[in-house]
């Protein structure tokens, strides 16, 4: 029997048996997004925890880049919706249709929707709440907007909304109107087995004409200093270059807009000698296994800051801008240092203690990894996010009784 037949054959959820879920992720981005990040890596833990799950992507353009990032990530079974961000009725009933297909065939106990479009489709497939149970994730901080038609959309259309930290999960509950109840707050997703602490990254600095005793910080993003701000993050190992000693060496990983202005800013700080520009790396293991400590110079909030989790995956300790939700990810202290954003001065001084420290360097390293594999890991959130559909589950059947 081929793999495809398996997992057809595999008995769907019943509250008792606790038995394997069927389950359709719907996520329309336009391109590689943290929501489509978010969409795909629970995809691959639902996948890993023995589930049978479809994740949709729009059939169009972009979408079609993110259902091909999906498959290359490891997620085995894809599907088109159109999900028109225009007014186009016919458009909706076509996917309204396709969803209840799907719901039929597939026996779903669970659709999880990530934005505006497929969660309203999802809604309107179900308005008497018959079908499976409708989840929905928030990525961003802005409030629901507290009008008549959402608070249909989050009270009786929606099961569960899952918040991926704690300040989405305040800001979407202030003022009392959506049900306490019916939200959950769930953070992470990276595949921790990816990461070897204790690799040395040695073969890593050979390529990149890296000392194997120079004392390296990595960053790793698009290479945006308005939003990323790697800029203050050279400034910084500047700042520290000029304290004498054997020079602190700094690695941006990725691609941008201004790869050509980081490298001339380099120049003028005097520090390109010992600054590598790697591009973009599609395997950022053997990178950060090269780094003694890595930087998130963020000048502003990017929601969850996905990279952060790989960060912790990788076992090493990190310096980051106290932006958004990073103190939720990274804890002052334990995982290493918050900054304030745009602050080169601090992020120097906590890039410094950590070069200084290495016994304290080593326990916050410790502690990254240990909160990866037990919080962050991929598997981990799929458990909790299963435990989420399944109690979903359970209230509506004692609802209708």
């Amino acid at each position: 029997m081929s793999r495809e037949s398996q997992e057809a054959s595999r008995p769907h959820f019943s509250a008792s048996g606790g038995r394997p879920l069927s389950i359709l992720q719907v996520v329309t981005c336009r391109g590689w997004s943290s929501d489509a990040w978010a969409a795909v890596n629970l995809c691959l833990g639902l996948q890993d925890e023995g589930h049978r799950v479809m994740l949709m992507c729009r059939g169009t353009g972009g979408g079609k880049a993110v259902a091909n990032r999906a498959r290359e990530e490891g997620v085995r079974e894809i599907g088109f919706i159109e999900a028109s961000n225009r007014f186009h009725p016919a458009s909706y009933l076509r996917d309204i249709n396709l969803l209840k297909t799907l719901a039929g065939s597939r026996a779903l106990d669970a659709v999880h929707v990530h934005r505006g479009v497929e969660h309203w489709l999802a809604a309107a497939a179900w308005p008497r709440r018959d079908g499976p149970v409708v989840v929905r994730s928030r990525h961003i901080f802005h409030p629901v907007r507290r009008h008549m038609l959402n608070r249909w959309l989050y009270r009786r259309g929606t099961d569960r909304t899952v918040a991926v930290c704690k300040k989405i999960h305040t800001a979407y509950l202030e003022g009392g109107v959506f049900s306490l109840e019916q939200f959950a707050v769930v953070m992470g997703g990276v595949d921790a087995s990816a990461y070897d602490p204790a690799a040395d990254g040695a073969g890593f600095r050979e390529e990149w004409g890296i000392p194997g005793d120079a004392w390296l910080v990595g960053v790793a993003g698009s290479l945006r200093m308005w939003m990323k701000g790697q800029d203050v993050l050279l400034r910084a190992v500047a700042r520290m270059a000029r304290e004498g000693g054997a020079p602190p060496w700094v690695m941006l990983i990725g691609k941008g807009e201004d790869m050509q202005n980081l490298k001339k800013l380099a120049a003028e700080l005097e520090i390109s000698r010992h600054t590598v520009v790697t591009g973009y790396q599609k395997i950022l293991a053997p990178a950060f296994a090269a780094c003694n400590a890595l930087a998130f110079p963020s000048l502003r909030s990017e929601g969850t800051s996905r990279v952060l989790f790989n960060y912790l995956a990788s076992g090493r300790p990190v310096v980051a801008s106290n932006v958004g939700c990073v103190d939720e990810i990274v804890r002052d202290g334990r995982e290493g240092f918050l900054v304030p954003p745009g602050d080169e001065v601090s992020m120097e001084r906590a890039l410094s203690r950590l070069r200084s420290d290495h016994i304290s360097a080593r326990r916050m390293g410790a502690s990254a990894r240990r909160r990866a594999v037990e919080e962050f890991d991929r598997r981990v959130v799929a458990r909790a996010v299963a435990d989420i559909y399944r109690e979903a589950t359970r209230q509506r059947r004692v609802s209708a009784a």
